[in-house]
C-alpha cells in the first residue's frame, strides 16, 4: 500500500468517524461532550464506543475493495461508507425500538447513567454493523440484493432476540433496567454473536435469491446451538455446576449475585461459538 493510499484511508476513516459521532449525538438529542465531560456518564461512553466499533466494521469492506482512480475511490467511499453508516444507524434504531417494546428504553436509561443499558446499546450497534458489513460484501455492486438481505438480516435479528429472551429463567430485560451489568454482558454477547452469524449468512457472492435465502435459513437454524452452549458449556463445564435444561446456577449467579464473571463467561461462550461457526461453515 503506497503513501497516497494510506493517506486516503486515514482521511476517509476520520471523516466517517466524525459523521458517525454527529449521528450518534443527533440520536441522543444532547451534547456528547456535555454528557461525557460534565456529567461523567460512562453509559454514553460505552454506547458510543460500540457505535464507533460498528462504524469501523462497516467501512472495512468499503476501504478494502479494489482501487480505481482517485476520484472514483472517493465517490465509492462516500456512497458506500456513508450509506453503510446510515444503514447501521437505522438498524440500530430498529433494535432500540425493539428493546423499548420489550421494556428497555435505552435512550432514557443511558441518559440516567445506566452502564448496563450502555453496554446493550453498544452491542446492538455492533450487531447491526455485522449485518450491514455482510450485506455489503460480495454483492457485485448490485443494490437490490444488498437491500433485500440487509432487511432480511434485521428481521431475523429482531425475531431471534425475542426467541432467545426466554433462554434465561430470570427477566434479563428487567435486570438490565435495574443496572445489572452481569446480565447485560450475557445479553450483549448474545446480540453480537447473533449479529455475526446473521451477517455471515447474508454475505458472500450473490448467486440468486433462492440459494441466498437457503444459506440464510440454514445459518438461522444453527443459531439454536447457543442454548446448549449456555446450559452445558458455560454452566456445566466452565462454571463447574450441574447441568439443567433450563435455569440453574448460572442464572442464580447473574440475577441474584450480580456475578460479572458469570456474565462475561456467558458472553464469551456465545462469541466463541459464533467465531467457530462463521469460520467452519
Amino acid at each position: 500500500m503506497d503513501g497516497t493510499t494510506i493517506g486516503f484511508v486515514i482521511i476517509s476513516v476520520i471523516v466517517l468517524l466524525v459523521l458517525a459521532r454527529w449521528l450518534h449525538q443527533l440520536m441522543l438529542g444532547q451534547s456528547i461532550t456535555g454528557l461525557l465531560i460534565e456529567q461523567d456518564n460512562r453509559a454514553v461512553a460505552i454506547a458510543l464506543g460500540g457505535f464507533l466499533l460498528g462504524v469501523v466494521n462497516v467501512i472495512i469492506p468499503v476501504l478494502s475493495g479494489d482501487s480505481h482512480s482517485f476520484w472514483r475511490d472517493v465517490i465509492g467511499v462516500c456512497a458506500y461508507g456513508i450509506g453503510g453508516i446510515l444503514a447501521m444507524t437505522f438498524a440500530g434504531w430498529i433494535f432500540a425500538l425493539n428493546s423499548k417494546w420489550m421494556g428497555l428504553d435505552l435512550r432514557r436509561e443511558i441518559e440516567s447513567g445506566n452502564d448496563a443499558a450502555g453496554l446493550v446499546a453498544g452491542a446492538e450497534y455492533l450487531a447491526a454493523s455485522q449485518i450491514v458489513s455482510g450485506a455489503l460484501t460480495g454483492d457485485g455492486a448490485a443494490l437490490m440484493p444488498t437491500v433485500v438481505f440487509w432487511l432480511a438480516g434485521i428481521a431475523a435479528m429482531v425475531l431471534l432476540t425475542h426467541m432467545f429472551h426466554y433462554l434465561t429463567a430470570y427477566d434479563d430485560v428487567g435486570e438490565i433496567v435495574q443496572g445489572n451489568v452481569a446480565a447485560a454482558f450475557g445479553y450483549s454477547g448474545l446480540l453480537v454473536a447473533i449479529g455475526m452469524m446473521v451477517g455471515y449468512s447474508v454475505g458472500g457472492e450473490f448467486t440468486g435469491y433462492m440459494s441466498g435465502f437457503r444459506g440464510f435459513g440454514l445459518m438461522l437454524l444453527v443459531t439454536l446451538v447457543f442454548y446448549p452452549v449456555r446450559q452445558f458449556i458455560v454452566q456445566t463445564l466452565l462454571l463447574g455446576c450441574g447441568f439443567k435444561f433450563h435455569g440453574g446456577r448460572l442464572d442464580t449467579e447473574i440475577a441474584e449475585d450480580k456475578n460479572l464473571g458469570a456474565g462475561l463467561l456467558e458472553a464469551f461462550g456465545y462469541l466463541a461459538t459464533a467465531l467457530l461457526v462463521t469460520r467452519i461453515f
